[in-house]
C-alpha cells in the first residue's frame, strides 16, 4: 500500500512533509514575533542574546517567511489553481486582506489613541499601511497570474524571478525619498528599513522555486530517491551557508545585513534550508506514524488563519500591556508567551474552520 505522503497516479494527496515544515515555520515565526515586538522595549535589547536568538535565529533562518513564501508557490502548482483569473483575484483578496490585518493588529489602539488625545501621531498612519508578508503575497499571486497569463513555463518564470532578485538586491536601500513614496516604492524594491520588508524583487524568487519545487516532485516516480538527491545538493550547501554566517555574521550576503533586502545568494542559503528540512521531514514521515503528527500538519494547513489570530493577540498585548501600561517583560515571559500563543492561535484556528465549515 502507497503511504499518505506518496504521489497517486489518479489524485494528488497533501505534501505532508511541507505541512510539517509550515509547522516549524509557524512555532518558530510566532515565537521570533513576540521577542521582537515585547523585546524591543528593552533598553538595549539589540545586545541581549536572547534577543538575538528569537529574532534572528528562530525568525530568520529556521523557516519562516522565506519558507512561507516557497510554500505558496509549491501550492499554486500542487493544487492546480494556477488559472491566471483566479491568482489574480486571489491575490488582491490577500492583498486587501493586508490592510484589515493592520487596522485590527495595531491601527484600531493608534486610532483610539489619537481620538483620546485629540491628535494623530505620525505612527497612526504607519500602523494602517505597513508593509506586511500579506502585501507581498497579494502582489506575487497577481504578478504570477500575469505571467501565466503570457503562458510562460514555469522555468521561464524562475529565469525572471532570478533576474529580479539579482536586480534587487544591489538596489535595496538605493532608493530613498518621502515616506509616501518610500512606502510604495518599497512594495517593489527595499528602500528603508521601516517603510518596505517584504519587496517583490528580493522575495518573489522564493515563489518561482516553490513552483518548479512542485512540478519536479509532481514528475518523479520515487520522491525517496528525490528528496534524496536533493538533500545531498542542498544539505551542504546549508551546511557552508550557516557556517559563513556564524564567521560573517547574519544575512552577510544581503545589503546591510538586512533579512528582507535578500539579494540572491543568500536567497539560495535560505532555500536550501528549506529544502533540507523537507527532505528530512520526508524520511521522517517514514519512521513515523502519520496519526502522531496530526497536530503539526493541522498548522499547516491553517497557517493564513493563525498567523492573522495571533498578530490580533499580540498587536493587543503589545498596544495595551506595553505601551499604555509601560509594561516591560523578561525573555522568559516572551518565550513562554510565545509557545502559548502557539497553542491558543492554532486552537482558535481549528475552530474558526470548522465553524465556516458548518455554515457553508
Amino acid at each position: 500500500m502507497i503511504e499518505d505522503n506518496r504521489i497517486l497516479k489518479t489524485e494528488k494527496p497533501r505534501i505532508q512533509e511541507l505541512d510539517l515544515l509550515k509547522a516549524l515555520a509557524i512555532i518558530a515565526m510566532i515565537i521570533c514575533h513576540c521577542v521582537e515586538v515585547l523585546g524591543e522595549h528593552r533598553i538595549g535589547y539589540e545586545n541581549e542574546f536572547l534577543y538575538f536568538f528569537g529574532f534572528y535565529v528562530l525568525g530568520d533562518y529556521v523557516a519562516v517567511a522565506h519558507a512561507f513564501m516557497f510554500a505558496m508557490g509549491v501550492a499554486i502548482i500542487w493544487t492546480g489553481k494556477d488559472n491566471p483569473g483566479h491568482l489574480i483575484k486571489r491575490g488582491i483578496r490577500l492583498y486587501i486582506m493586508a490592510f484589515v490585518l493592520n487596522f485590527f493588529r495595531y491601527g484600531i489602539y493608534a486610532i483610539i489613541d489619537g481620538l483620546i488625545e485629540g491628535q494623530f501621531h505620525e505612527d497612526t498612519v504607519y500602523a494602517l499601511v505597513v508593509q506586511d508578508i500579506f502585501h507581498f503575497a497579494g502582489l506575487a499571486l497577481i504578478f504570477t497570474g500575469f505571467l501565466k497569463y503570457l503562458k510562460l513555463k514555469d522555468m521561464t518564470i524562475l529565469a525572471i524571478a532570478v533576474v529580479m532578485s539579482a536586480i534587487g538586491g544591489p538596489l535595496a536601500f538605493v532608493f530613498d525619498k518621502s515616506p509616501v513614496l518610500n512606502y510604495l516604492l518599497g512594495h517593489l524594491i527595499v528602500t528603508t528599513e521601516r517603510e518596505s520588508c517584504f519587496a517583490l524583487l528580493n522575495w518573489y524568487v522564493f515563489v518561482a522555486f516553490g513552483m518548479l519545487f512542485a512540478r519536479l516532485l509532481e514528475k518523479s516516480e520515487d520522491q525517496d530517491t528525490f528528496y534524496r538527491r536533493l538533500l545531498c545538493v542542498a544539505g551542504p550547501i546549508a551546511a557552508v551557508y550557516i557556517i559563513l554566517t556564524c564567521i560573517f555574521g547574519s544575512h552577510f550576503l544581503s545589503k546591510n545585513g538586512w533579512y528582507y533586502a535578500a539579494s540572491f545568494p543568500e536567497s539560495v542559503g535560505l532555500l536550501s534550508i528549506d529544502f533540507s528540512l523537507m527532505a528530512a521531514f520526508h524520511f521522517l514521515l517514514g519512521e513515523t506514524d502519520a496519526p502522531r503528527l496530526t497536530v503539526f500538519f493541522g498548522m499547516g494547513r491553517n497557517l493564513t488563519k493563525i498567523y492573522i489570530i495571533h498578530w490580533c493577540i499580540l498587536g493587543f498585548v503589545d498596544s495595551i500591556f506595553c505601551y499604555l501600561l509601560e509594561i516591560v517583560f523578561p525573555y522568559w515571559f516572551m518565550y513562554l508567551f510565545g509557545i502559548v500563543l502557539v497553542v491558543l492561535s492554532s486552537w482558535i484556528a481549528v475552530k474558526w474552520k470548522r465553524r465556516l465549515a458548518t455554515q457553508g
